[in-house]
């Protein structure tokens, strides 16, 4: 081989490969920061970055954050891909977080390099669960407040376990025993579809002291205020007393469907209404007002059924400080969503549901609809 020839050789190979190593560096930066399944592709004049970022419930704080890691780009569009459980949800460009769809290419980019199931830190979540009482006149605050130390270990792509600890704090509310216990764990399926179709399906333990298999699909087409949910559960009772196990049979089935509307003249406000047989056979609906406020969500519902009538408040928002300790293999934090609702009738089973131990899914994805991105 001649000098000459030699010396291209190696000038191509440091040109090729400096942008592998800034790449390598990048996805360094961002998985020290909390990032995980980073795929980061350089198309020229565009580049990709695919994460999955457990610390925020917000997809855009996600997304800011790792512009600042990232930093100025010459010449080049940034444009970030959201992944929530190992599937990529939407698109966005990281100048005016516009939205657009992914396309064939994005997805066969990440399934021939993403689904990285090993690259997942192990998360240790702390969360509490707190249900209460109010007004009864020997007793006027009745509590029962436990703390759970929870995981989510992912299987596949779009396949995890949840499950976790739970560890009773105080309870003057019913006869639950103060005993150690596992917390809601469950198997969970997550799946999109053609870009405006999700799907969830669980099965395990959940809170309410309820077990067996929940089903939830939306269709949420991100271009429109308007979407629409089914959602199915049949379950049964299952308890842990101090001496082991004690469940039922699984009987209990609820057939639910629910349309929420995005008002387009108030930013980040939806109007819902949910109808069909809720837990313990009870026929009726539910409406709901909800307001986004970044990380946090708050809103009023109503509902009349064969049980009665009720009315409350729910909100949700991450628990303070998030981080706790992070290492490249394991991370402890506390959770990234605390959802609770008051309800006026506590009494009477009107509209009742069970918590599921992680959010439903219309709660996910709502967070990725371009208005709300975009506000």
């Amino acid at each position: 081989m001649k000098k000459g020839d030699l010396a291209v050789l190696i000038f191509a190979f440091f040109m090729f490969s400096i942008p592998v190593f800034s790449q390598e560096s990048l996805e360094q930066k961002l998985f020290d920061q909390g990032f995980e399944q980073i795929i980061i592709y350089d198309s020229g004049d565009t580049l990709q970055v695919f994460f999955e970022h457990r610390l925020f419930r917000n997809p855009r704080q996600s997304m800011e954050f790792a512009s600042k890691i990232i930093g100025e780009l010459e010449g080049k569009v940034l444009v970030f891909v959201p992944v929530y459980h190992n599937v990529p949800v939407a698109k966005y460009n990281s100048s005016n977080f516009a939205y657009s769809k992914l396309s064939s290419n994005d997805l066969g980019l990440w399934n021939n390099q993403g689904n990285r199931i090993g690259n997942y830190r192990f998360h240790a979540r702390v969360s509490p669960d707190f249900s209460a009482r109010f007004g009864k006149f020997d007793d006027p605050f009745q509590n029962k407040t436990n703390l759970i130390l929870d995981t989510r270990i992912y299987l596949f792509s779009g396949l995890s376990l949840h499950t976790g600890i739970l560890f009773p704090l105080n309870n003057n509310l019913d006869a639950q025993e103060m005993n150690i216990r596992l917390s809601p764990s469950h198997l969970h399926l997550f799946k999109t579809f053609s870009n405006y179709h999700f799907l969830s399906i669980k099965g395990g333990l959940f809170f309410f002291d309820r077990y067996g298999l929940d089903i939830q699909y939306r269709y949420m087409p991100f271009s429109s205020p308007l979407s629409v949910g089914f959602e199915s559960s049949v379950t049964g009772f299952y308890f842990f007393p101090k001496e082991g196990l004690y469940i039922s049979g699984i009987d209990d089935l609820s057939l639910l469907i629910d349309i929420e509307y995005r008002l387009n003249f108030i930013p980040n406000v939806s109007v819902g209404l949910t109808f069909g047989q809720f837990l313990f056979r009870d026929r009726g609906m539910r409406f709901d007002l909800l307001r986004q406020y970044g990380n946090v969500d708050f809103g009023f519902f109503a509902a009349i059924t064969g049980s009665g009538r009720n009315f409350g408040f729910q909100f949700a928002f991450p628990l303070f400080p998030g981080k706790l300790f992070r290492t490249n293999n394991v991370e402890i934090r506390t959770t990234e969503e605390f959802r609770w609702e008051y309800s006026y009738n506590n009494e009477d089973v009107v509209a009742r549901r069970f918590r599921l131990g992680t959010p439903r899914l219309k709660d996910v994805i709502r967070q990725y609809h371009p208005s709300f991105i975009n506000h």
